[in-house]
């Protein structure tokens, strides 16, 4: 069954859904857009740091070698989120080459549930022959004692989200279908559950929230991994600390902005990151904020200005002045380099 027949007839249920049940719908049905699709690169619907430039992978190698360094020095699970095509992890795995102990020490974990990125990431990986790889569909807090370093960028804004508005009193967005025309429409009902509302509490002075459930119980697994076998997870991603004052759930086609009834199963689905929450999680399972920041500020703190200035000696002007507006992408304000969060937090 398709996505659109699968969502009315979800709604044909209950009447309803919330924006988040028919955002799962579109990305992680058996249909959905992060399940059959290879969606991540220029000629597709969105790009991402590491496919903008070798530096940001490089910078973040640094950053992680230099934690085993100081925390660690024995063999370790190095695991990531939503490995995409797998360039991140090639910049990493081909930076570690200059730190031998570093690079044997790894036990790898790649979380993937796209077959056709799996393919990808294999392919990648074996270019820089590196073979000893597990994939695997989620986390498994009980497989070893080794502790852990786990990352990710651009994974956590793809979790399903609530929304919530208030005037006067709080109103959740839902989803029907409009039989006559042929339509989805929003529809707005008034929250009367006492514990959603306590938790709507902290955005009364910007009126509108994004809650959801799916990234909660997903930084907690990881928070619970941390905790278990020790380590460091490093999450990169764009949000906010303070809520905004606007939706910022977004639907991207084509790398054109679109709107969530268009494309379903075909276009990418994303919000903001409620780092704040995050944080809270983390401090729930006593774990420590080593850093919160932003990308600017995180990766020049790593030596991304300096790697830049290295990469630029003896270029021509063309491939000078293109290393200089990739270093402009990743860290201007206007772009990446603000709105993008890292965090960082541990248990040792």
């Amino acid at each position: 069954m398709k996505i659109k027949e699968l969502i009315i007839s979800e709604i044909k249920k209950n009447k309803k859904i919330d924006v988040s049940k028919f955002i799962e719908f579109c990305l992680y049905g058996d249909d959905g857009y992060y399940i059959k699709n290879d969606v991540i690169g220029g000629k597709n619907d969105f790009i991402t740091s590491p496919e903008i430039s070798q530096m940001f992978g490089e910078m973040l190698a640094a950053f992680l070698i230099n934690y085993w360094n100081k925390n660690i020095k024995t063999e370790f699970n190095l695991i990531e989120l939503g490995p995409g095509t797998g360039t991140l992890i090639v910049d990493i795995l081909r930076t570690a080459t200059k730190n031998k102990k570093f690079l044997n020490s790894i036990n790898l974990t790649l979380i993937e549930k796209n077959k056709n990125l799996i393919i990808k990431q294999k392919n990648n990986l074996r270019n820089i022959n590196f073979y000893s790889v597990n994939w695997t569909k989620e986390i498994d807090i009980k497989k070893n004692n080794r502790p852990s370093i786990i990352y990710s960028n651009e994974f956590f804004d793809c979790f399903p989200i609530r929304q919530f508005y208030k005037k006067n009193k709080w109103y959740e967005k839902y989803i029907k279908y409009n039989e006559t025309q042929k339509i989805f429409n929003f529809i707005s009902e008034e929250v009367d559950n006492i514990k959603m509302l306590n938790k709507l509490e902290k955005f009364n002075d910007v009126v509108v929230a994004e809650i959801s459930e799916a990234r909660k119980k997903y930084f907690e697994l990881v928070c619970k991994h941390i905790k278990k076998n020790s380590g460091v997870c490093i999450t990169i991603d764009y949000g906010y600390k303070e809520p905004p004052k606007y939706f910022s759930l977004q639907t991207i086609y084509n790398h054109n902005k679109t709107h969530l009834f268009e494309n379903l199963g075909n276009q990418d689905i994303t919000a903001h990151v409620n780092f704040d929450e995050l944080m809270s999680i983390a401090y729930k399972y006593e774990l420590k904020i080593d850093l919160f920041c932003n990308q600017k500020d995180f990766l020049n703190g790593c030596g991304l200005k300096e790697r830049k200035e290295e990469l630029q000696k003896n270029k021509n002007e063309k491939t000078f002045q293109k290393i200089e507006l990739d270093y402009e992408r990743l860290t201007n304000k206007s772009q990446m380099g603000e709105i993008f969060k890292v965090l960082v937090i541990s248990c040792l």
